[in-house]
């Protein structure tokens, strides 16, 4: 049986990932000229919004 502790980790972690992919979406959409007006590029932006899920 599904506790319901279970059913409340997995919506968080699915409003999480929902989250996540607004966020990557907007950076798909911010040009390269962009971050650099901002002080930052793709990658470092990357490593901020994924964290420690980032593997690169």
């Amino acid at each position: 049986m599904i506790s319901a502790r279970s059913i409340w980790f997995r919506l968080v972690s699915m409003s999480e990932e929902r989250y996540g992919a607004g966020q990557l979406a907007r950076l798909a959409e911010t040009s390269d000229a962009e971050l650099a007006a901002r002080g930052t590029n793709r990658l470092d932006e990357l490593h901020r919004l994924l964290g420690a899920r980032s593997l690169f």
